[in-house]
């Protein structure tokens, strides 16, 4: 391959195509193999063969074979064997049910599978199928709609997975920003400090998660959600009549009839933590910059160890044997293969794009009136667009990632501010978009009927998308963490105002 070729336009091409395909078609995978192939296509002077041994030779073959990439397919291995093993002992079952006793109204079931939903934080796929069963037969009792305990399952499920560094999510976005970083030559800064300094800029994350919990208490309800509220309050119908219940997926996964002890869960869960963090004590954390190596190793190496005492715990209380232990933990690991291709092609992509030039091109084009305070808001609504047409928040990371890193370096922009307004834009999707695998396993979670919890989560998603944009704007011009604490107070004054006019608009009474 030639280097330091003016590639012009044509460096666009690939990651336009990933977009525009990812949109069009709804399949990441395909988009961004045919994004990467036109790449090297471009790259090998249109030579159709060629391109295609380039492709997997120069861009697919060189990326996996990276350290710091191998570690994170290894790391995702693991914790899909623990995140399968857990489910399938019953143990977050059992923890769940243990939380339900007690509860007299709508506002404190909500609240209470509002808090479970933040518990049960290992998982974002998994958290709805778990808590759904277990909250249904209350906030049943309790007159509580389908669509407003889909919201609650839906909202806790991913948002609150994007905020905690040491589990999948974090993982997966860790391995972005490693091979971004190094495409950069930055190495005083690890991608570890990047995402964990991004956390409190995720505003999409952080004021989504504060909407659910201070709905359920407060009950503010606004737009179709109130009238599916009102609904069931007022007739105790939980779901419209005719409508169509995401009820035949949800199964109780663990195959035993006994009360499951809860410190099965919490014991490797503490014991994953604190292997996780004592290692990065030892290395020098937080006052030093602990090696992306190390940080990998501490993660794998706490949820190994949680692994094993899972399965002992499983073991010791008969729940499983240890044949059915291994089962569940390789079927676990292989369901993370999805999300090993889906890296090596994201991570080809930043390959091809930093070797056409992209981000300089984009710069280049865009100089004059794309200014750094606004790269942050751009990006945030770039991602939004995409999450929702695709319902895929990894794959709008995956693309946007390796566009949005090395513009942010040009510009002098924070690259942790960057990496949460992709963050938060991909969210915006996955959790609202009607083909997001994560909307479908709430409404499945709740027993309810899907489009009628979409219709009821739009006007709640576009609520705090929009105040996320204005956020996103202040913070390109002053990246202090106090902005939050003031989009919070502006987001519960809003839906206050949005509940009051609501009530009015449909004649509601307090009910």
């Amino acid at each position: 391959m030639e280097e330091n070729i003016y590639y012009g336009f044509l460096s666009l091409l690939p990651a336009l195509i990933a977009i525009i395909l990812s949109i069009s078609t709804k399949n990441i995978i395909v988009s961004l193999l045919t994004a990467v192939y036109i790449g090297s296509l471009i790259i090998n002077k249109f030579n159709p063969f060629t391109a295609l041994i380039s492709m997997i030779s120069d861009f697919m073959y060189v990326k996996i074979a990276e350290d710091s990439n191998a570690q994170t397919i290894f790391m995702m291995a693991i914790i899909g064997g623990f995140v399968a093993l857990l489910t399938s002992t019953g143990a977050a079952n059992s923890f769940a049910k243990n939380m339900t006793q007690k509860l007299d109204t709508r506002s404190k079931g909500e609240f209470l599978a509002w808090i479970g939903g933040l518990v049960i934080w290992f998982t974002d796929t998994g958290n709805s199928l778990i808590l759904g069963p277990i909250f249904e037969e209350i906030l049943d009792k309790l007159k509580a709609s389908k669509e407003k305990f889909a919201y609650i399952l839906d909202v806790t499920s991913i948002c609150d997975a994007a905020l905690i560094p040491i589990i999948g999510w974090g993982v997966y976005s860790m391995g972005l920003i490693d091979t971004e970083l190094k495409n950069l030559n930055l190495t005083n800064v690890s991608s570890w400090s990047v995402y964990v300094r991004a956390i409190p800029f995720n505003f999409y994350a952080i004021l989504a998660l504060l909407m659910a919990g201070f709905l359920a208490i407060s009950q503010f309800d606004y737009g179709p959600m109130l009238k599916a509220q009102h609904r069931a309050a007022t007739t105790g119908q939980t779901m419209r009549e005719g409508g169509t219940p995401m009820r035949k997926s949800v199964k109780d996964t663990h195959k035993h009839d006994k009360d499951v002890s809860v410190m099965v869960m919490v014991i490797p869960l503490i014991i994953m933590v604190v292997t996780i963090f004592t290692n990065l004590f030892l290395n020098g954390f937080p006052k030093e910059v602990v090696p992306g190596k190390m940080i990998r190793a501490s993660i794998a190496a706490g949820f190994m160890l949680a692994t094993i005492s899972l399965i002992i715990l499983s073991l010791k209380d008969k729940l499983m044997t240890f044949n059915e232990c291994m089962s569940a933990f390789l079927k676990g690991v292989s369901n993370s293969s999805f999300m090993a291709v889906l890296l090596t092609l994201a991570w080809s992509l930043g390959g091809v794009s930093t070797q056409m030039g992209t981000a300089e091109y984009i710069l280049k084009i865009t100089e004059g009136f794309l200014s750094p305070e606004m790269l942050a808001a751009v990006f945030f609504l770039i991602g939004c667009i995409m999450s929702f047409a695709t319902g895929s928040s990894w794959g709008t990371m995956a693309i946007l990632i390796p566009l949005a890193i090395p513009m942010a370096h040009q510009l002098g922009v924070s690259l942790s501010v960057v990496v949460a307004a992709v963050s938060s834009g991909g969210l915006f999707g996955d959790s609202s978009s009607p083909i997001s695998d994560t909307t479908m396993l709430a409404s499945t979670g709740a027993g309810g009927d899907h489009m009628d919890f979409f219709s009821c989560m739009v006007p709640y998603s576009l609520t705090v998308g929009g105040i996320s944009f204005i956020t996103f704007i202040i913070a390109g011009h002053m990246a202090s963490n106090a902005i939050i604490f003031v989009s919070v107070i502006v987001l519960f004054i809003l839906i206050y105002i949005l509940h009051k006019i609501s009530m009015k608009k449909y004649g509601f009474e307090k009910f």
